[in-house]
């Protein structure tokens, strides 16, 4: 199971197993802790779809590959399949499929007046915005081009973000096309990733600009960004999904019935 983490394996719920990605060991290795898959359809209250969880090693199972009692002993619960998931193009520019959080509100919230400003007068937006000082460094336009960094917010959090800038903000889905991708968004994530470390230790000796600019220094130095989308938890179903279901001759006596 090791040589699996960070990939998608099959947790129990109740009666049913769903698909979850391992995150890391727990509990001096007897649990893990583990990520629901979004898209699943719990029978029974407990877990959420995108939560994390701590989970025994004894619900956990791998695909059951060549092990036809192992594929028997298993009652599938329902969950979206990866072929069926809207793509990171489809997410992002339909803001209003995902509803934003509570978390992402109480980022935000304050910052409305700035928001709108950046997305009608960005020269003259105040305070310190730190997306903004680097397309001034690399002497690009403040609305037409491109702040591709985004941290490691996932895709949900972004199109939660997304959806409360265009509700609170923009108010017109016409006008996406002058936020989603510039400078207006990008100063909302700065924002939401700001909000996010203030709670963590580390970061307690920083405080209002300082905790702004770390935020945005998270920001720019992330691994993912707008140029380099995959949806990891979705990538790690479909394999997951080709190994149990898929009718081959490599798969023999286990095959796919199930």
């Amino acid at each position: 199971m090791n040589s699996r983490v960070r990939r998608s394996v099959l947790a129990r719920h109740g009666e049913y197993w769903y698909p979850v990605r391992l995150i890391h060991r727990e509990g001096n290795g007897i649990q893990w802790c583990v990520r629901w898959w979004r898209g699943c359809e719990f029978e029974k209250i407990g877990e959420l779809p995108d939560d994390t969880s701590v989970v025994d090693n004894k619900d956990i199972v791998d695909s059951p590959w060549m092990d036809r009692a192992g594929h028997r002993l298993i009652r599938l619960g329902k969950w979206k399949h990866a072929c069926e998931v809207e793509t990171v193009e489809d997410m992002l520019m339909a803001p209003g499929l995902i509803p934003y959080t509570s978390d992402v509100n109480e980022a935000l919230s304050p910052s409305a007046g700035v928001l709108k400003s950046l997305l009608e007068a960005p020269d003259n937006a105040p305070g310190i915005i730190p997306a903004r000082t680097w397309l001034i460094s690399t002497k690009s336009n403040l609305k037409s081009i491109l702040v591709p960094y985004v941290g490691s917010l996932t895709v949900l959090e972004r199109v939660c973000i997304a959806n409360w800038f265009e509700l609170h903000i923009s108010q017109e889905w016409e006008l996406r096309k002058n936020w989603l991708g510039y400078l207006p968004i990008a100063h909302a994530h700065t924002l939401f990733i700001s909000s996010r470390i203030k709670s963590d230790a580390k970061f307690n000796d920083l405080s209002g600009d300082a905790l702004l600019q770390k935020a945005w220094e998270i920001q720019f130095t992330g691994v993912p960004s707008i140029w380099t989308d995959v949806d990891v938890d979705c990538d790690s179903l479909a394999r997951l999904e080709e190994e149990i279901f898929e009718i081959s001759i490599e798969a023999e006596i286990t095959e796919h019935y199930q």
